[in-house]
């Protein structure tokens, strides 16, 4: 089982905190510094039980799956030997725990659970994941005050079908949930996996006889990552994504399925794009044996977070789905990679017309891309390789701004990379022809540095307009990784 998993940064307190078994640890950002470390073990009896009921020893620890925060505590939950459970903790002594919650509906049992999890402005705690001891109750949940208010629909693969959680993400009035599922409108044909986004209002407070206790807002679109043509090609299961709230996009790496061969692409879709799906009409269909149809329904103010009367949601209540895929902001995927598949995504907003993406393979290398507006396609600037056996994959990746660092975490190690390298390239040929959005020549100092003063208009600073990097100019040197655990 993976030993550091979750990254979460306090840029305030200049520090990064990681859940790993057993274990949080508290680091400085700026500084190779271990601050504090914080055991949060299962007890004995917990880890007997959980062996006793049939699970592997391994497997009978505390994984910390979920870790938030507010501002001034943290909000961590542990699989806890298959007994999940949750605490705040004061962010400046991770050892004071302030509250102990009971972690179902809030943490899965099982630490290999793909979940997410946000605590929105209002300090509501929304969960996306597995909720018993067996992983068959997948639900999305809202909780208050450590208390579950609302949940999807129980066992109703309409709702969710085995789903696989990467990711979440709030806007004013919605919670967004990015999931890979099986698709309950394809299986009359078969069995296939598509990419989701789930879309319920913040202020849904559940119905008072039909769907009580459940969200009346809940509803859902396929996400469509494909290589255009008469016959498509997909790339069907998202793995990670990222929402970048000043630019109202949503970034996502795809792949195909596990049993074919290897494929990974990236795809971006704006929140117009996805707004429009869900205005559209519903995919229904009238029983088991008759095919999906497009249905308009009427009657949706509550699906727009307005008031609305009750009796609509007889209506409503049977559209999940709609009909619609959410369409991706170019015909192509921005990348494409054959052979390989990708696990993570984070991004870089350099300036409004220049996003840095970078996606970490299963092999263990990171991808540095270059995203470009006008030219509908991302290209690749460099790659880091950052396991040195290629059989250790990368558990947990984000990027810091105020480090320009990526952080990742490997097995045990936590690991940051500065993204920009500039001082490799040794020739202004070589520093232009890299175009790498982070650096350009400074001929004050006769070399290739970063942006001076912030000001990448600085008459002495020179950047071309960025395109493809020209692969025919030697460099020098390397990346710059620090081992910080």
């Amino acid at each position: 089982m993976d030993q550091y998993s979750q990254i979460m940064f306090d840029v305030a307190r200049d520090q990064i905190i990681i859940g790993a078994r057993d274990t949080l640890y508290k680091m400085h950002l700026s500084k190779v510094e271990l601050l504090e470390a914080v055991k949060w073990e299962a007890t004995r009896e917990k880890q007997l039980s959980c062996i006793y009921k049939g699970q592997d020893e391994g497997t009978c620890h505390n994984f910390i799956k979920i870790l938030l925060t507010n501002g001034h505590e943290i909000f961590a939950c542990g699989t806890n030997a298959f007994s999940p459970i949750c605490s705040w903790r004061n962010i400046e002594d991770l050892s004071n725990v302030t509250q102990l919650l009971d972690g179902v509906a809030k943490c899965p049992y099982n630490p290999a659970a793909s979940v997410t999890g946000i605590l929105s402005q209002s300090s509501e705690y929304f969960f996306g994941g597995t909720t018993d001891f067996s992983s068959s109750d997948s639900l999305i949940s809202k909780n208050i005050n450590g208390v579950p208010l609302l949940r999807t629909k129980q066992y109703n693969s309409f709702w969710l079908n085995d789903p696989e959680f990467v990711g979440s993400f709030e806007t004013t009035q919605f919670v967004y949930f990015l999931f890979r599922e099986t698709a309950v409108e394809y299986l009359n044909c078969g069995k296939i996996v598509y990419s989701r986004i789930a879309r319920v209002c913040k202020n849904d407070q559940g119905g008072h006889t039909m769907l009580r206790d459940n969200w009346t807002t809940f509803i859902k679109a396929r996400l469509n990552c494909s290589v255009s043509g008469d016959y498509p090609f997909y790339y069907n299961e998202i793995q990670s994504a990222q929402y970048i709230p000043g630019e109202n996009v949503v970034y996502a790496a795809f792949t195909t399925p596990a049993n074919s061969i290897a494929g990974s692409a990236v795809c971006a879709f704006n929140m117009t794009a996805i707004d429009e799906a869900f205005n559209g009409p519903f995919k229904h269909q009238h029983d088991m044996d008759s095919a999906w149809t497009s249905h308009d329904v009427p009657h949706r103010e509550h699906l727009e977070c307005k008031p609305f009367r009750h009796s609509s949601l007889l209506e409503t209540s049977r559209f999940q789905l709609m009909d619609n895929a959410v369409q991706a902001t170019t015909l192509d995927p921005l990348h494409i990679a054959n052979l390989e598949r990708f696990t993570h995504i984070a991004i870089d907003v350099v300036h409004p017309h220049i996003h840095v993406i970078y996606v970490a393979t299963e092999e263990g290398s990171i991808k540095k891309l270059t995203a470009i507006p006008h030219m509908k396609m991302a290209c690749v600037v460099e790659i880091w390789q950052v396991t040195s056996n290629h059989r250790h994959s990368i558990n947990n990746m984000q990027f810091l701004k105020k480090t320009n660092s990526i952080y990742a975490t490997i097995e045990e190690s936590l690991i940051s990379i500065q993204a920009d390298h500039c001082r490799r390239h040794s020739s202004k040929e070589s520093c232009l022809n890299a175009m790498d959005p982070y650096c350009g020549w400074n001929e004050l100092v006769d070399g290739c540095t970063t942006v001076p003063e912030g000001d990448s208009h600085h008459k002495y600073w020179k950047q071309l307009s960025l395109s493809c990097p020209v692969l025919d100019t030697p460099i020098n040197g390397g990346k710059h990784i620090s081992h910080l655990i």
